[in-house]
């Protein structure tokens, strides 16, 4: 028999939770997914401010303006 693959398994998973929430009514799927999508959204717009933060700290240049290194 052929080696799984991770990937394919992700997948078998996805589908098995896909269809587990649809055959929920439509209350249970708010909730279910408002309890995976608040904080998924929550983690992801912290770990894009860190990123961009970090960023342009390096590509600020107004720190370097002024003699004694405070900025602008």
């Amino acid at each position: 028999m052929g080696e799984v693959k991770p990937v394919s398994s992700f997948f078998t998973w996805w589908d098995g939770v896909e269809e587990w929430l649809t055959g929920l009514s439509f209350v249970p799927q708010l909730l279910v997914t408002l309890a995976v999508v608040v904080p998924v959204a929550i983690v992801t717009a912290i770990v894009l401010n860190l990123l961009v933060e970090g960023v342009l700290s390096v590509l600020d240049r107004r720190r370097f303006a002024d003699d004694d290194g405070t900025g602008l």
